[in-house]
């Protein structure tokens, strides 16, 4: 069994696949110099506590895709925090969307020692403002 799998099976349903648009409709969005130049989730992939969303964004010329790394400050946690943007190429029309968002995920967990199950960073606690 592959890790994605591997992953899936052990966090059952804080492992999460969604396509919210067709490559027809993102070829058409990525065609078009559409005045909406506004961000466009396309595909999100949620594991554990990172995320990955396939995102279609405005440039000055064109309308392109890029990939969003999002993290959780604690398990549980509702918010997820943006942690890096990635410009590989993301191929919308493949046949197993799934499996390369989850390979560049991986990639990224651990090129920057994120992890699935636990929330790796320091707590910063800031300054209490007195009131005067």
């Amino acid at each position: 069994m592959n890790e994605r799998k591997k992953l899936k099976k052990q966090l059952g349903d804080k492992y999460i696949f969604k396509k919210y648009l067709s490559s027809a409709e993102v070829r058409k969005i990525l065609s078009e110099n559409s005045k909406d130049k506004h961000e466009k989730l396309f595909a999100s992939l949620t594991v554990g506590c990172v995320k990955i969303n396939a995102i279609i964004f405005p440039t000055p010329d064109c309308m392109m895709m890029g990939y969003d790394i999002l993290v959780k400050d604690t398990p549980d946690s509702k918010e997820w925090i943006c942690y890096d943007t990635l410009n590989d190429d993301v191929k919308y029309n493949s046949l197993n969307l799934e499996q390369e968002m989850f390979n560049i995920l991986s990639r990224e967990v651990k090129e920057y020692g994120l992890s699935y199950t636990d929330c790796n960073f320091e707590v910063v606690n800031g300054k209490v403002m007195n009131k005067e």
